[in-house]
């Protein structure tokens, strides 16, 4: 994808320099390649280097560790706990497994 919008980026200044007439100038073309090249960089910055700067989560569970027990409402409105939902087997599976649980963390600033 960057590859691509340098090919585009490089296209559109080649042919601004070729016509100036057509594309309003020689100085259009270089503000706006600079302006995107910046772009490209705080894009690159932000998601290379700042977002591995982000705080440890020192108390969140590691990965194959056991969740804590919770509560949390389920899509009727019903009250669920984990330990229901890790002894309880699959619906319309009597006596089988129980099913598992699929824990997802989002890490935000909200």
């Amino acid at each position: 994808m960057f590859a691509g919008a340098g090919w585009l980026l490089w296209t559109g200044v080649r042919q601004a320099f070729a016509s100036p007439e057509l594309f309003r100038g020689r100085i259009a073309g270089p503000i706006l390649a600079v302006l995107s090249l910046g772009a490209a960089g705080l894009f690159a910055y932000a998601t290379l280097y700042a977002s591995r700067q982000l705080p440890v989560a020192a108390a969140a569970p590691r990965v194959g560790d056991r969740a804590p027990e919770f509560m949390l409402a389920d899509t009727t409105g019903k009250m669920v706990a984990l330990s229901t939902l890790l002894s309880e087997p699959l619906p319309g599976r009597e006596g089988g497994k129980p099913r598992g649980v699929l824990l997802v963390f989002y890490r935000g600033y909200w």
